[in-house]
């Protein structure tokens, strides 16, 4: 037995070599970030902004590139303003690849699909072609509608005395907006007996699992909840579907729904991508602008003077004006900053081997990714890089916006851009987030929960977990609600 047993553990050592180190042909001039890792998440109370200072921050800011296990493989995420700016220029050699290539076995790519954001050149063209109009000029009269609705939910929640769980109030806000001002369908309404937000949580409970997140390679074994999984995500994108259908009609003809149909039946695109690119604006569409506004709230009740001020700037102004103010402008951009919705997005691969820099020599084949946290947290580009300085912006409206500009220009702010695939929903959701802290500001006071427990959350998307907000209404006659 013993002639077996040695090549057996010679088998299964080169197998734990290859997932605990990186291939031997990557970089050797760039750090490893350790394989556990990736654990860490899982198995401690450790949120992400602690992950990046513990093991990130270090290595990042000294050599702008790390090789880093994420998604059952080996990449390299690179943070250097300089790299970023390399890979996003380069389109053909640093080419997007969505999870349908790298983990085509994934409940998170039946989730997903192939689409918009992550799809390659060629299928990205095609997708753009058929959604980018839609999008970029949204109709927004039901918006403020919406926004009412909002508002009188707050209003009920203060009058009760209690503390707010954040998150639960804001997404059916968001997810009202984009289905009747980008996508031409009604989401917030029932189905079944159910409504569409009920099941839109559902399927984030079922889907996103750390340890299925972490290792997607798991998703191979059939494992009944994430069998299940899968049913339900099919199921609910094809009931998204026949939504879409369903209320499809002349006044919502150029809404990205309508014209998602429109392309199957010229031939343009298949159902299966009509799906995918429904679903992923549904995703993107009301989860980042939600995300930004949860955090942008954790910062004005962090920082009560700065809350003080932007509300009485704000009391000075007209309607119309509101929006332009550049103190809301750069509060926004500076929590935009401080805590991006996406923070890091490992979907690029490289088509040849390449040189990032002057040394960094990238073999064919290798994923490639940027952390925004990292790259906006970065000293040596942000001074006081952990301070929440709206100021830092400028102070009048062109100051903020062209400074606003020129840093996403120079990949110093990474949220939202990738040069020519730049996030194409930026334009609608920083107006939905300006409309939401101008009318809250307007109306009520609030402060963090002293029972919260302050941190963001330990993995994914970056924002305050379960942010918990004392609010109550302004009083007659102390800081008046702008009209």
């Amino acid at each position: 037995m013993t002639w077996l047993l040695v090549p057996l553990l010679l088998l299964l050592a080169y197998f734990v070599r290859l997932l605990v180190l990186p291939p031997s042909n990557f970089p050797k001039n760039i750090p490893t970030i350790p394989f556990y890792v990736v654990f860490v998440p899982v198995l401690t109370d450790w949120d992400q902004e602690k992950v990046y200072q513990h093991y990130f921050r270090a290595k990042m800011e000294k050599y702008g590139a790390v090789k880093m296990y994420f998604g059952s493989r080996w990449n390299i995420l690179v943070s250097r303003p300089e790299y970023i700016a390399q890979v996003m220029r380069n389109n053909d050699v640093f080419e997007k690849s969505g999870n349908n290539e790298k983990i085509p076995h994934a409940v998170v790519l039946e989730y997903l699909g192939d689409n918009i954001i992550s799809a390659g050149n060629e299928r990205w063209r095609k997708y753009r072609k058929v959604m980018t109009n839609s999008i970029l000029f949204p109709d927004t009269l039901s918006m403020d509608g919406h926004l009412a609705r909002l508002m009188s939910a707050l209003d009920q929640k203060a009058q009760e005395k209690t503390a707010m769980v954040v998150p639960g109030f804001l997404q059916r806000f968001f997810l009202a907006c984009i289905g009747d001002c980008i996508m031409g369908c009604n989401l917030d309404t029932e189905v079944a007996g159910q409504t569409i937000l009920a099941r839109v949580r559902l399927l984030k409970r079922q889907i996103f699992r750390p340890m299925f997140m972490t290792f997607p390679v798991l998703d191979i074994l059939p494992i009944p909840a994430r069998t299940r999984a899968r049913v339900t995500v099919q199921e609910f994108k094809a009931l998204l579907r026949r939504k879409i259908l369903q209320e499809r009609s002349p006044e919502t003809a150029l809404r990205l729904g309508p014209q998602l149909a429109r392309a199957v039946e010229t031939g343009d695109l298949t159902q299966k991508q009509f799906e995918d690119n429904a679903m992923i604006s549904l995703v993107a569409g009301h989860e980042n602008p939600e995300m930004l506004l949860a955090s942008t709230l954790y910062m004005l009740a962090k920082h009560p003077h700065v809350q003080r001020e932007l509300r009485a700037q704000l009391q000075l102004l007209g309607p119309d004006e509101r929006p332009d103010l550049p103190l809301l402008n750069a509060v926004i951009f500076e929590t935009l900053r401080m805590y991006p919705p996406i923070g890091q997005l490992v979907n690029r691969i490289t088509r040849q081997p390449v040189r990032l820099g002057k040394d960094i020599v990238i073999p064919r084949g290798v994923y490639v990714g940027i952390h925004s946290l990292i790259t906006q947290r970065d000293r040596g580009h942000w001074p006081d890089a952990d301070d929440f300085l709206p100021g830092r912006w400028g102070r009048t409206e062109k100051e903020v916006m062209q400074s606003y500009t020129l840093r996403k220009s120079r990949c110093e702010i990474t949220a939202f851009h990738g040069r020519n695939r730049a996030c194409l929903g930026e334009k609608f959701a920083l107006m939905e987030v300006r409309k939401c802290v101008v009318a809250i500001l307007g109306r009520f006071r609030f402060s963090l929960d002293p029972a919260w427990r302050e941190r963001v959350t330990p993995a994914g998307p970056i924002w305050p977990e379960g942010l918990s907000l004392l609010i109550s209404r302004l009083a007659d006659g102390d800081e008046e609600a702008a009209d």
